[in-house]
């Protein structure tokens, strides 16, 4: 028989069960009455059976493996015959666990993980609480830092930074009346109930503040961890779902020299839905959710045991543009297009000239322009970035009538929710929200000053723009 160990579920024959209600019964600690961070420790204990004094609770340090241990006491290890792990225990953790199953229960367990139950032409995700595996053809190809826990704090953070600046409460209020800490697990257990499907409504009583959150929206808030990654397009760098997914594709294609040909791609886990999102935008195939009991019925189609996993570079930094010199040319609206087409840095000049000297049917014809730009530029090139920066940063110094201002929005949206772009292009699409807050009230880029509120919590910027980023955000529903 077939055991299944997971996040949030463990499967057995017969039984369903999870890890931290099992660990906590056989410690007598009722999990309403720990702290928050010894929660997410007893969620995350797959993710940490390899770390030493992990757990201080009931006047007691457990190592990672002890909390295992004891979870495991209640169930019946000795009638199972095979361990079936998820792919991002593949390593120390499965070590660990093999020799826990042996010394303490005294049971040899032959041991396969997700991706062995799946043929060469399957796509499999595997959804921790901090790690998520992928795997393609059979091979574990990739673990990325990313799982359940990252999505629910991400979205929690963005709706509490959003009724911050909703309600025009500050956040130095909220700390002196110890309210601050309450309110944000407040939004991130809504934020879980939103992503589960519970809900769709963000309430907080103590302040009579209650707003629907549409899928829209929750997509949005997501964007920098799920991304927009295509295959056949530039990886610079790998800070997000799909960016690590295509860059996995790119590896396995170096590793056996073949394009992977996909029929179907598999998730397993709880939160899936963001992930599938990405996965049915990147492959057109069928996606489908398995259930953990489906995992102890399935045979082994692959089992090769040659793992390769490659750890992509998953940095968290904000990519910034090169300064540019830029070379004072004359010239107008014929000439900036003639240097934008060839990318040539002296169409800056122009932009800048034109954005103080420009009236009349010239003004709407450069205003014309720029959204031109920006709907043409992308962040291959640093000539290219430097193009849509110029452009974005014009179009919040000019006056736009109403025609014109939509048709900016427009193409602004497009690139703001692109998480590959600079740093200095997201603080010029800030300054434009700024600048047109009022009549922004609506659109998608409402969200866009507290989604950068929260995308910069740990990230390497100044504390001067981490500021103005707060800033724009209280003064957003004040104007």
């Amino acid at each position: 028989m077939r055991l299944y160990l997971g996040y949030p579920d463990s499967v057995a024959a017969g039984e369903r069960f999870r890890l931290k209600d099992r660990f906590l019964k056989e410690v007598s600690v009722d999990y309403s009455s720990v702290p928050v961070e010894v929660k997410k420790k007893l969620l995350s204990m797959l993710d940490n059976v390899d770390k030493k004094d992990y757990l201080f609770i009931g006047e007691v340090f457990y190592d990672g493996i002890d909390l295992l241990e004891f979870a495991l006491f209640s169930v019946s290890v000795r009638e199972y015959d095979e361990l079936l792990l998820p792919g991002y225990l593949y390593g120390k953790p499965t070590h660990l666990i093999r020799n826990l199953l042996r010394g303490t229960f005294g049971r040899r367990l032959s041991v396969i993980y997700d991706f062995n139950l799946f043929d060469r032409r399957t796509v499999v995700v595997n959804v921790g609480y901090t790690k998520s595996s992928i795997s393609l053809g059979g091979e574990l190809l990739t673990v990325i830092p990313l799982g359940e826990f990252h999505f629910v704090d991400f979205l929690g953070n963005y709706l509490f930074n959003r009724f911050v600046g909703q309600t025009g409460i500050s956040n130095a209020r909220l700390r002196k009346e110890g309210l601050r800490g309450e309110l944000l697990d407040r939004c991130r257990s809504q934020a879980a109930r939103i992503l589960f499907g519970r809900s769709s409504t963000l309430t907080i009583p103590h302040f009579n503040y209650s707003r629907e959150i549409c899928e829209k929206e929750v997509e949005l808030a997501l964007s920098p961890l799920t991304g927009s990654a295509n295959y056949g397009e530039l990886v610079e760098r790998v800070s997000d779902f799909s960016g690590a997914l295509v860059s996995t594709l790119y590896s396995y294609e170096a590793l056996f020299r073949e394009r992977l040909k996909v029929k179907e791609v598999v998730v397993i886990g709880r939160l899936t839905g963001p992930f599938e999102k990405s996965l049915r935008r990147i492959f057109p195939v069928r996606v489908r959710k398995v259930d953990e009991a489906e995992l102890l019925e399935r045979e082994v189609e692959s089992p090769g045991f040659k793992v390769r996993v490659e750890k992509p570079p998953f940095r968290r930094e904000v990519l910034r543009a090169s300064p540019f010199q830029i070379r004072e040319v004359e010239g107008g609206l014929k000439e900036l297009r003639h240097f934008f087409s060839r990318r040539d840095l002296k169409g800056l000049s122009i932009i800048e000239r034109l954005t103080h000297t420009a009236r009349g049917k010239e003004l709407e014809d450069f205003v014309y322009e720029l959204i031109t730009i920006i709907r043409r530029s992308s962040f291959r090139t640093k000539e290219e970035v430097a193009y849509l920066n110029h452009s974005i940063a014009a179009l919040t110094k000019v006056e736009l009538k109403e025609n014109l201002f939509e048709k900016a929005v427009k193409e602004i949206e497009k690139q703001a929710f692109n998480w590959q772009l600079p740093f200095e292009t997201k603080v010029n699409i800030l300054y434009f929200c700024h600048r047109n807050s009022e009549r922004l009230r609506g659109r998608e880029l409402e969200a866009f000053p507290f989604l950068m509120l929260t995308y910069i919590r740990d990230k390497k910027v100044t504390e001067g723009e981490k500021n103005f980023v707060r800033t724009v955000c209280e003064k957003f529903y004040q104007s």
